[in-house]
């Protein structure tokens, strides 16, 4: 019994040791993560590509604060991506309401150029709904968006967030090819 006991105590510890050593290297390690354009072009699941490139765009522009950083296909990526990750985390309210809505003019353009068309026209749907165009400037468009909020807009929005949802088109494959296409332009 008393080997029992020990056995599992030091089964334990060892458990224990193991875990903490290997979660401080995987924090250590964590900070190295940032990949190369030459890493990213090495991966061959289109998901995983698709989340490194994000995660070296949005590096490289600081996260939309120097677009200017980016080369045409590299903004157009930037815009479907941000949209995508922004409206599935709190619906085109939040996309609009957050500094991703300072592209939120450039929508209807960017997903018919990565051939997301249906897409585009929801994206349509629910900037039409203001009746006005957007600002780019996150605190005027906020003063905007409070004035302008209301039960309908809010219905129009949530309609558009459940057709996003449905994903009649596959984004990623989407992304994936224009981005395969336009190789030349991701630096």
């Amino acid at each position: 019994m008393r080997k029992g006991i020990s056995f599992i105590f030091i089964s334990l510890f060892l458990f224990t040791m193991v875990g903490c050593s290997s979660n401080n290297t995987y924090d250590t390690q964590k900070e190295d993560i940032e990949m190369s354009m030459d890493e990213i072009w090495e991966i061959d699941d289109v998901n995983t590509f698709i989340v490194a490139l994000v995660d070296y765009v949005e590096r490289k522009c600081e996260y939309g604060d120097n677009m200017d950083a980016l080369s045409d296909s590299e903004r157009i990526f930037f815009i479907t991506q941000t949209c995508e990750i922004e409206v599935n985390n709190g619906g085109f309210a939040q996309f609009f309401d957050n500094s991703s809505g300072n592209f939120a003019g450039e929508l209807e353009n960017a997903f018919p150029e990565i051939g997301a068309t249906k897409t585009a026209e929801i994206c349509r749907t629910a900037l039409n709904v203001f009746g006005e165009e957007l600002p780019s400037d996150l605190e005027e468009r906020r003063e905007l968006l409070d004035k302008l909020r209301s039960d309908e807009i809010d219905n129009v929005l949530n309609e558009c967030d459940t057709a996003f949802y449905q994903y009649e088109e596959d984004l990623n494959a989407l992304n994936y090819a224009y981005v395969l296409k336009n190789k030349a332009d991701f630096s």
